[in-house]
């Protein structure tokens, strides 16, 4: 049978530590997700504006010939 050990004096602020640790990291994941959101709209703004310049030039490529 295992003995029942007394309970550390700092379990309480470890528990506590760990608990903020805990919150802290959900809000970086929180904020890296909105980040990544957010490069991804920039990246899909990016390529929509590169696809129209392709398009504009070929246009214009095209009315010259």
């Amino acid at each position: 049978m295992t003995p029942v050990c007394d309970p550390c004096p700092q379990e309480r602020v470890h528990a506590l530590q760990y608990q903020t640790l805990c919150d802290s990291l959900d809000e970086v994941k929180g904020r890296v997700a909105r980040l990544e959101a957010t490069l991804a709209r920039g990246v899909l703004l990016l390529v929509a504006n590169l696809a129209g310049m392709l398009l504009t030039l070929a246009r214009e490529f095209l009315d010259r010939a």
